[in-house]
């Protein structure tokens, strides 16, 4: 979540100031809020906000009333013999994708003092359980504000503690991830951050909840995105027209970017794929994910999150300080054509049906009629980005003489 070490703590202060918190609302007008998440998978996502509360058994008891409800488990499909990846390309798109796997949603409220200071009033949490969200004003109106209006700030509005300056309103976050059946949990798909909610005063001295029919919450950047079992994720982005990407994510390119996050979750930049669309959109994307089972194989998906085949990729070989000759089937005569390289070149090879990030090896040979008798030159090498010249692959002096090939590796990409 953003700004999460205010969240964090915020929501511990509140806890250890003991604040009495009630409702005269009942429970079951919003039944799938929990106060806090104690029976569901959820627990465990949200246990390091708890932890430095629970030195006392007030801590079991939520901020918003103490009853609990049982919600159904947070239920996502098992991996199949194909990861399928939601439509994305346009913001609309992208928009619909979070609202629509948005499992857990979580209010973080934030008071002031007569002092001045502002200090953590508490939190709550809805889980979707069996609920159908289609879109985000439907997310947003029917079970992000009944809590946010009959939970948190109705119970603001009747604290009759002296403490608070309600004239200032409440600074409210609101966040809303995706809990996987382990119970981890992702970074915001959707949040509404930081932001001042006044209260309507009335005239006998009382305070009312405004009017929420305007809130609206908006997509956070990076999208995260759940595959199972996903082992290696590589993201090519560039502009339309231009084949060679300006962006690539991949741990082998360039350490430290990879889209596949250690919580499991892949995270790809918000303002790409709003805008990748194959008809109208300003990028180009590719992205090419492996699972970590022999039923998920290496698969990639355009900028429409589109399944698509492999395209070519090439191999640089190094050809310095050797003539090298290639043949090649001549589709006019049915022949095999030589071709000579001078010593000073180096050679760009193409490889149909694969594609960028693959990993090969350089292999040589001194007799090229015994199959058995090829090893490996190199270390392994990986493929560069789509149109771009890979590394060199160096050819040992020891088979100045010998005959060489490609092989992709038979370890999975890490």
């Amino acid at each position: 979540m953003k700004t999460i070490s205010r969240l964090l703590s915020g929501f511990a202060l509140a806890m250890v100031c003991g604040t009495t918190l009630g409702i005269s609302a009942s429970n079951s007008e919003i039944p799938a809020y929990l106060y806090p998440p104690t029976n569901t998978l959820g627990s465990k996502a949200h246990a390091a906000a708890m932890a430095t509360a629970a030195s006392s058994s007030a801590s079991v008891a939520s901020t918003f009333g103490s009853s609990l409800e049982a919600v159904p488990d947070v239920i996502l499909p098992p991996p199949t013999t194909n990861y399928v990846f939601p439509a994305i390309g346009t913001l609309q798109k992208v928009t619909d994708y979070a609202a629509q796997n948005v499992t857990v949603a979580t209010i973080f409220a934030w008071a002031f003092e007569t002092n001045g200071q502002e200090v953590g009033y508490g939190t709550t949490v809805w889980y979707k359980g069996t609920s159908v969200v289609t879109n985000k004003s439907q997310l947003d109106q029917q079970y992000i504000v009944p809590g946010l209006s009959n939970i948190v700030l109705y119970n603001f509005c009747t604290n009759a503690n002296p403490m608070y300056d309600k004239s200032k309103g409440m600074v409210i976050y609101v966040g809303c991830d995706i809990l996987t059946p382990s119970g981890y949990q992702s970074q915001d798909l959707l949040y509404y951050g930081n932001s001042k909610i006044q209260l309507i005063k009335n005239a006998d001295g009382s305070w009312s909840v405004p009017n929420l029919s305007a809130f609206s919450t908006i997509v956070n950047d990076p999208m995260p995105f759940y595959f199972a079992n996903v082992k290696w994720v590589r993201t090519e982005v560039g502009n339309n027209g231009n084949s060679t990407p300006f962006a690539v994510y991949d741990n082998r390119y360039t350490p430290g970017s990879s889209p596949l996050n250690p919580d499991g979750f892949v995270y790809l930049p918000s303002g790409d794929i709003t805008n990748s669309a194959s008809t109208g959109g300003k990028y180009w994307i590719k992205t090419e994910m492996f699972g970590s089972t022999s039923l998920l194989p290496l698969q990639i998906f355009d900028g429409n999150g589109n399944s698509v085949a492999q395209t070519p990729a090439v191999l640089n070989v190094s050809t310095s300080g050797y003539t090298v000759s290639i043949e090649t089937l001549s589709k006019k005569t049915g022949k095999l054509v030589p071709t000579t390289f001078s010593q000073a070149t180096n050679l760009i090879i193409a490889v149909n049906n694969k594609d960028s990030g693959t990993a090969f090896y350089l292999q040589s040979s001194t007799n090229l009629a015994d199959t058995n008798s090829w090893v490996n030159c190199t270390p392994v090498s990986y493929a560069s980005a789509t149109n771009g010249v890979p590394n060199l692959f160096s050819i040992p002096t020891s088979n100045k003489y010998a005959f060489f090939r490609t092989a992709r590796t038979n370890t999975p990409p890490q």
